[in-house]
């Protein structure tokens, strides 16, 4: 996967994103949900304002990098960012199916081995950005990092049935609340919410 793939509006990557490979050092994941956030178009983006701040200064720089950020006191989310450079284009990534290093990720998430998770557990793993991004070991510590250096890998590997709807847990964000620029795998087991 190139580049250029992510210099594109986040609404038309995201569906194209979708059963793409992403592998974090050790841990394989296909992502099957992802939301696109469109910056000063989009109430709803950290970027909306327009202009940089120390927390969001990442997704107005180049595509293809990571916009991690803090949430609730307690959660990391991720993001792509998309566009050009400037725009505050990013694409948050909300549920993944692991491929490789579940014991990684059954560690990061509840401290045991994979076999030793409950079918609760299993089914919850990484079916929700916050989860996605400790199965993967981010923090804001690698908000910037560009995806295209060593300990990260994207292998495309697109889908077919794919359902778009408006996206989750934004409701004060006005009009954008009802954009329908959440796009998830249908048959999939590690979309967060139906």
């Amino acid at each position: 996967m190139e580049r250029q793939f992510f210099e594109r509006s986040p609404v038309e990557v995201g569906p194209d994103f979708l059963g793409t490979q992403i592998t974090v050092d050790e841990v394989t994941m296909r992502i099957v949900e992802v939301e696109a956030y469109l910056g000063p178009h989009d109430q709803a983006a950290h970027s909306f304002s327009g202009k940089p701040t120390k927390r969001t200064a990442p997704m107005f720089g180049p595509p293809g990098h990571l916009y991690v950020y803090f949430t609730y006191g307690m959660h990391h989310c991720m993001n792509i960012v998309c566009g050009h450079e400037g725009e505050g284009y990013g694409l948050l990534l909300r549920g993944a199916e692991i491929i490789k290093g579940h014991d990684r990720v059954a560690e990061r998430r509840f401290g045991c081995s994979y076999a030793e998770l409950t079918a609760v557990q299993r089914r919850n793993l990484v079916n929700g950005p916050a989860k996605l991004c400790q199965g993967f070991g981010l923090t804001t510590a690698d908000s910037g990092q560009d995806l295209y250096q060593a300990r990260f890998r994207l292998v495309a590997d697109p889908v077919d049935a794919i359902v778009q709807t408006t996206r989750i847990g934004i409701p004060n964000a006005g009009e954008a609340t009802a954009y329908p620029w959440r796009f998830y795998v249908e048959a999939s087991e590690g979309v967060s919410k139906r």
